[in-house]
């Protein structure tokens, strides 16, 4: 552990992993330390950002992301990535849809 291999993104206000079940095999949970042990149960199995977690233990975003990466080596939490502004629908789109909704 905190090697830091696998980048868990570029983004880091936006990547959430989500918790593991509980509990941990006990070779799992001998591996990991506190920091490990506190992220997976703010986790909690609901997503929260990088920036999130940061702030709830006070770590800096940098050790966070170290952190969050070594844990989703050992496949303890699922990193999903931000969806690229150029990926979302249209404004207008979005629009449309709502004035017909509401036309129901």
């Amino acid at each position: 552990m905190g090697t830091g291999g696998a980048d868990p993104g570029e983004s880091a206000a936006t990547t959430a992993p989500a918790g593991p079940p509980w509990p941990l095999p006990p070779e799992q949970d001998a591996l990991l330390t506190p920091e490990h042990v506190e992220i997976l149960a703010l986790c909690g199995g609901a997503p929260q950002s990088v920036a999130e977690i940061a702030a709830g233990l006070d770590l800096a975003i940098g050790v966070v992301r170290v952190l969050v990466s070594d844990l989703a080596e050992a496949e303890l939490v699922t990193v999903t990535r931000p969806v690229p502004p150029a990926e979302l629908p249209d404004e207008s789109v979005l629009r449309d849809v709502i004035e017909g909704l509401r036309a129901l």
